[in-house]
């Protein structure tokens, strides 16, 4: 039998026509998931990731700008980064659509005289009206005003009253 002769089949006899294997699909087009993985700090199972990222049809404009958020965050940067969670955790859970801390919010704000103080600002303005109630008369807008913009005397004045 000639190499270019069809095998026979044992079992019922007909030529077997043999056909060179199907061509593999070529790559498919970029659908942003390298430009994911590359940017992720944690490389952590990548077929699975990607598999994530077909299935939920995620983009890069989806994930990117939330994913350098992310990475600047104090969470991700302590302790060597030892917090950032597995990319497929990432993706799977949808973090890239959290809102994350507001590290703003977080800081002391800047300390005011009343609050370095310890001023109640209700009971310094009932103490102004108990002590200049003419005042309340001639300055009808002296409510208003905090007890950081009360003239510095009577401020003095207010302090001295609290510690007798």
């Amino acid at each position: 039998m000639k190499s270019s002769d069809p095998e026979i089949c044992p079992c019922c006899g007909q030529a077997i026509q043999l056909q060179d294997a199907p061509p593999k699909p070529k790559k498919a087009l970029d659908d942003g998931f390298d430009s994911f993985w590359s940017r992720y700090p944690k490389k952590i199972g990548k077929g699975y990731c990607r598999e994530i990222w077909k299935r939920k049809r995620l983009t890069p404009e989806d994930v990117l700008p939330a994913l350098a958020k992310a990475i600047t965050s104090p969470d991700w940067q302590k302790e060597g980064g030892k917090f950032i969670p597995n990319p497929s955790t990432y993706l799977n859970q949808g973090r890239f659509e959290d809102e994350g801390m507001d590290y703003e919010a977080l800081k002391p704000k800047k300390a005011t005289i009343t609050s370095r103080l310890g001023v109640n600002e209700q009971e310094a303005f009932e103490w102004r009206c108990w002590v200049y109630p003419d005042s309340m008369l001639v300055h009808p807008t002296w409510n208003t005003f905090p007890f950081a913009k009360w003239p510095r005397s009577t401020q003095q004045e207010y302090l001295d009253s609290l510690t007798k």
